[in-house]
């Protein structure tokens, strides 16, 4: 074997994995999870430094859209793995890992199709030259903007018909143009091979800034499968927030009853996942799947894990200093909307700890959408990942969600 062959090896050993999992599929998500802590496998945290896609459950029309165009971002070698409910999850990760070291061997790599083809752009992006409506005359926007800086969790294309704009990461969103966004005057606006342009718009100190529009979700990691917050982002802040559930027709009329302790644990994982904090995110899911086990020595020892978490989490000062004054409602409605992130943190860690935390109150989309708006990227996705949104189908309202 010589050296090239052995560090491809060597990387693939632990490849990061993307999950996806279908509204519904909790259960399934916390069993591939837990093997993917036992092997060590990282998490991934967007398309580009993902390795393995697995997708669990069946996902709808709209979410399986979207799968594509996060699939689209990955780059070779990847592999591709879906999931369901009685499938093997061992099994499944070991083949995946089968197919990616196979490709990486041999270098045959699929096709990349480009974002532009998903979204049925291809005469736009097949013409050189050609005139995008904008004042951008004789661009020259290559084949489907291949190449577009989707690393470090900062991934971000604004995906344009259908799913306007969806961020697959956690961070700067909207497409990196490199530089300064040469050939790109953004004050102009228009479309680009489907992908909307920034404009500019006085700003809340009557500033001319650039006004791009942007989307988060729905594939993120830490945040509610198939959500979609569609936004403008003018400066460092998020403006015009709306929220919405994809496939909402044909989301599952009922969810299985869950223990509420376990629950809890994931919303708490989840949280630290995206504040930053993934060796306590991976100590929640270590004491929710204990509590899953048949074992009683492992039962009490996951209580015990849960509740020393529990204890250091809600006595951390800097994550406390960090979610201060996070997620309250510009209206003041403090138990409309659910509380501030600091609120649902401390009752994630009193349900965590065994406790009965006390009811703060189911929130609205609306009443969500007014606790980011004004907010910063990472903020929001705090409020988010903190309030535990979970999707319901579209009777009696689809704006509706509850935590």
């Amino acid at each position: 074997m010589d050296l090239i062959s052995r560090l491809g090896a060597w990387a693939l050993a632990r490849p990061r994995v993307l999950v996806v999992d279908a509204p519904g599929s909790d259960e399934h998500r916390w069993r591939a999870e837990a093997e993917l802590d036992r092997r060590g496998w990282p998490l991934g945290v967007g398309p580009a430094d993902t390795d393995l896609l697995l997708v669990l459950g069946a996902p709808g029309r709209e979410l399986a859209a979207a799968v594509d165009v996060v699939w689209s971002q990955i780059p070779a070698p990847r592999a591709r793995v879906g999931l369901r409910a009685s499938d093997d999850v061992a099994a499944a990760l070991d083949a995946g890992r089968a197919a990616l070291r196979e490709r990486a061997r041999s270098g045959s790599f699929d096709h990349r199709p480009s974002p532009g083809s998903l979204l049925g752009k291809e005469d736009e992006q097949a013409h050189e030259g050609m005139d995008h409506g904008g004042g951008h005359e004789g661009m020259d926007h290559g084949g489907g903007h291949e190449g577009m800086d989707h690393g470090g969790g900062h991934e971000g294309m604004d995906h344009g018909g259908g799913h306007e704009g969806m961020d697959h990461g956690g961070g700067h969103v909207g497409m990196d143009h490199g530089g300064g966004h040469e050939g790109h005057h953004m004050h102009h606006g228009g479309e680009v091979a489907g992908l909307p342009m920034a404009m500019t718009g006085p700003d809340r100190d009557g500033l001319e800034l650039d006004v791009l529009k942007v989307s988060l979700g729905p594939v993120l990691p830490g945040w509610p499968t198939g959500l979609l917050l569609r936004a403008e982002l003018q400066g460092d802040v998020l403006t015009g927030a709306a929220f919405s559930w994809l496939d909402v027709e044909s989301l599952p009329a009922a969810r299985s009853e869950l223990d509420p302790r376990q629950v809890g644990l994931d919303h708490l994982a989840r949280f630290l996942l995206v504040a930053g904090w993934p060796t306590a995110a991976r100590d929640a899911r270590s004491a929710r799947d204990g509590l899953r086990s048949e074992d009683r020595a492992s039962r009490a020892a996951a209580e015990d894990l849960a509740e020393r978490l529990a204890r250091r989490v809600g006595r951390s000062r800097v994550l406390a200093w960090t979610a201060a004054g996070v997620g309250c409602s510009p209206r003041g409605e403090r138990t409309a909307s659910g509380g501030s992130v600091t609120d649902r943190l401390r009752h994630w860690c009193e349900v965590a700890g065994g406790r009965t935390g006390d009811d703060i109150g189911l929130p609205t989309l609306e009443d969500v959408a007014d606790m980011v708006d004004g907010a910063e990227i990472g903020t929001a996705r705090l409020v988010v990942a903190a309030l535990g949104l979970e999707p319901v189908p579209a009777w009696p309202s689809p704006e509706s969600a509850r935590a």
